[in-house]
């Protein structure tokens, strides 16, 4: 909506990567292509991690609707589908949920003055660097504790992985039908979820167990709870009330306040397919719905036209409990 911000990034952050919001972009698609199937195959494809499993996922739409694939490509998947991003930011973020959700953080501060809209986003952004540093001082492990959640996960599915060395630090892994190829020393993978994210993944994990090493210390520095501390060891300051700032005699009034025609906008503008009453959620407009009944596609338990039989079953089967 604003193409002004594409220029002001490249001429502030000239090697910042620019990334699309692949949720925006599947509202837009999703408005021609609907149904559950196409909406599975949309997000299969953009977070795939390599382009072997994107090619996969994409022929696979492409079987489904060449139409669709068609349309799909004409959203230049190099800038929001993890297979074509850049490695080196260590996230995988393809949504811009973070920005959302400061939006959702100060939607109430926006509707006040200039000055007292700052106030709030003060006392609000004071008080969470003191409770969000306290609570990770309240740790004991080596990684933030979301992080380890994460490596948890990796570690379970670590056990269906067959390593077969080459050398100490380079490895092949046999995981299901894959093979793949791991580097501890560059702690990378042929998945390439270790190279974006950061955090090892199960193929990488079951060479650091070959080795008989700890999985956490292959971690990215970015998510170890020193690196946290540190970034929230800063503090806002406090700032006096209105009553206690200095007053000056000379007369100065603040310039006049222009109120445009209509009620002033508080929210950011919706996309159509949006709910209103729960913000940054999709409407399930054109999804296929499914009967609770028969557990058959385009229709819903009202009109069902296996429900009856399926009341009759039901009542004889608790009859006969």
């Amino acid at each position: 909506m604003s193409k002004a911000i594409l220029n002001a990034v490249a001429a502030v952050l000239p090697k910042a990567e620019h990334r699309h919001c692949a949720r925006h972009i599947f509202a837009h698609w999703h408005k021609t292509w609907k149904g559950d199937e196409m909406k599975l195959l949309f997000w299969k494809i953009a977070k795939a991690y390599n382009l072997a499993d994107y090619n996969d996922a994409l022929e696979e739409l492409t079987q489904l609707n060449v139409d669709a694939a068609t349309a799909f490509k004409g959203y230049k998947p190099e800038v929001f589908c993890r297979a074509f991003l850049d490695t080196t930011m260590k996230t995988d973020a393809i949504t811009s949920n973070i920005a959302e959700t400061f939006n959702g953080y100060i939607i109430q501060a926006r509707t006040k003055h200039l000055i007292f809209m700052l106030e709030d986003i003060r006392n609000n952004l004071m008080q969470r660097l003191v409770v969000k540093r306290q609570q990770m001082e309240k740790s004991t492990s080596i990684l933030c504790p979301r992080i380890q959640q994460k490596l948890e996960k990796e570690k379970a599915k670590a056990s269906n992985c067959d390593v077969i060395p080459s050398t100490d630090t380079l490895f092949n892994v046999n995981y299901y039908l894959d093979q793949l190829v791991v580097d501890l020393e560059a702690r990378t993978c042929s998945c390439r979820k270790w190279d974006m994210l950061g955090i090892p993944c199960c193929h990488a994990i079951a060479c650091i167990f070959f080795q008989n090493k700890e999985a956490e210390e292959y971690v990215d520095k970015c998510y170890w709870r020193q690196e946290y501390l540190n970034a929230y060891s800063g503090s806002i300051p406090p700032i006096d009330g209105e009553r206690y700032w200095p007053r000056i005699e000379y007369h100065l009034d603040p310039p006049p306040i222009k109120i445009g025609p209509g009620r002033p906008r508080r929210n950011r503008i919706k996309d159509p397919f949006e709910n209103p009453k729960k913000p940054g959620h999709l409407s399930r407009t054109g999804i296929e719905m499914t009967c609770s009944v028969c557990q058959v596609k385009g229709h819903n338990k009202r009109r069902c036209p296996n429900r009856e039989s399926a009341v009759v079953a039901e009542a004889y089967s608790s009859s006969s409990s």
